[in-house]
């Protein structure tokens, strides 16, 4: 039998190992389980945008079903939140900002090739988890 070295691990990569599982483990996990303040208004808001939630939903659902992206709606929102708040978007921001602040992430996503397909459907990702979130909203009964 022949054994392949291995290169040896460094000092330096040990400790940053164990400071990073030290700090790991220092964070409550409850941090992982609460739901930030103010992203039902997101979802609200979010929901508002699309024509058909219900068309949507389906798109989020196939989603799922294709390739397990997650099942955790604070990651919608949170990601939704961030790319539009990117294109000048806020939660106090009236109904057409919003869409034009979509519009933008959109247009964005196509221009930086980030896409997703959904059942030979080319979605930009920001089009994708707002399907998505719709999904995860249309499963807790259509609620926020």
């Amino acid at each position: 039998m022949e054994h392949t070295e291995h290169p040896p691990v460094s000092r330096r990569n040990l400790v940053i190992l164990g400071g990073t599982a030290l700090v790991a483990a220092a964070v409550p996990a409850a941090l992982f389980h609460r739901k930030p303040k103010g992203l039902a208004l997101d979802t609200d808001v979010f929901m508002r945008l699309l024509a058909d939630p219900a068309a949507a939903a389906k798109l989020g659902e196939i989603r799922f079903a294709e390739s397990k992206p997650g099942l955790t709606r604070a990651v919608y929102e949170t990601r939704l939140a961030r790319r539009l708040r990117a294109h000048g978007w806020s939660p106090a921001a009236s109904p057409e900002l919003a869409r034009r602040a979509l519009a933008a992430s959109v247009r964005a996503d196509y221009l930086g090739d980030r896409m997703v397909e959904i059942e030979k459907w080319h979605l930009s990702e920001t089009e994708a988890d707002l399907c998505a979130l719709a999904a995860l909203v249309m499963r807790d009964g259509g609620h926020a």
